[in-house]
């Protein structure tokens, strides 16, 4: 009876080691499906890419443009508590046209559009704790409200006035690039008109804020990679082109080999996420 119960016992125990493996195994994968930490360790330039602070409105369907203020603050921090060194578009520029060698750990923290929560809410934390921001400006919606999104898909919020972005800019906090006059589809333009997007928003915002607009972003990507329009793109003067591709970008850069590629910060992504992004150029699959 007792060699029964033993064996029984050793059954119960095999069965229990044997569960208890399966659930951390489907942990492991669980973990490892959401986050990318099995990636290599990528090198490049570290741009993040955000759009709007705060909690998504009633309607919304694109939430993971909303990064809430006390998740957006944790990312600073930890940027800065890690050593990294936020740059302007400017900073950018003097090293590229210099050829001097950036800081070890640097990080450009963009902003698309222009919404007046990147004042209300952004610009506050970054002057709190000392990093600095830019944003890419879409002309024709300042002081208006982001015209180009369905309302029944992602409702209208307020852009920045002209003079919350001078504001900004005085500061010494912000700094601004151009994401066109209007915000649309290049590639669906006819390739002049694609062209005026970026050549005439460039020049209404060096009119609007008296410095040079070196820095441009293409509405939803689109257009980056497309041979005619970032020809168009680097012909309109701007010394840099951001995408939307998700990840990094060699530095020193190969201007003639394609657009800068950004890191899309989600409304979901905690620090660990920002950890992938920075080391590894994704947080997902």
């Amino acid at each position: 009876m007792k060699f029964i119960k033993r064996r029984r016992q050793n059954w119960l125990n095999r069965r229990s080691m044997a569960s208890s493996i399966a659930v951390l195994v489907l942990a492991v994968l669980a973990f490892s499906a959401r986050w990318a930490w099995w990636r290599g360790k990528k090198p490049g330039l570290c741009v993040l890419c955000y759009h709007k602070i705060g909690v998504p409105p009633a309607g919304s369907k694109l939430k993971d443009l909303w990064v809430s203020p006390e998740r957006f603050r944790a990312h600073v921090k930890y940027l800065l508590d890690h050593g990294y060194t936020t740059l302007f578009f400017s900073d950018l520029k003097k090293a590229f046209d210099s050829g001097a060698e950036l800081p070890a750990k640097s990080v450009l923290i963009t902003f698309d559009d222009g919404y007046e929560n990147n004042y209300t809410l952004a610009w506050p934390i970054l002057k709190e704790l000392g990093a600095k921001g830019n944003i890419f400006v879409v002309y024709n919606t300042i002081a208006k409200a982001n015209l180009w999104h369905n309302p029944a898909s992602e409702p209208w919020v307020n852009m920045a006035t002209l003079a919350q972005l001078k504001e900004m800019q005085e500061s010494g906090v912000m700094e601004y690039g151009s994401h066109t006059m209007n915000h649309p589809h290049l590639s669906a333009l006819k390739l002049e008109d694609a062209a005026w997007e970026m050549e005439e928003s460039k020049r209404q915002l060096e009119a609007a804020f008296g410095s040079e607009m070196c820095a441009f972003a293409y509405p939803y990507g689109d257009g980056a990679y497309a041979p005619a329009i970032r020809a168009r793109a680097l012909a309109a003067g701007y010394t840099f082109d951001f995408s939307f591709l998700q990840g990094k970008t060699l530095w020193p850069w190969d201007r003639a080999g394609g657009p800068i590629d950004r890191l899309f910060i989600r409304r979901g992504d905690n620090n660990l996420d920002l950890a992938l992004h920075l080391s590894r150029g994704a947080s997902r699959l």
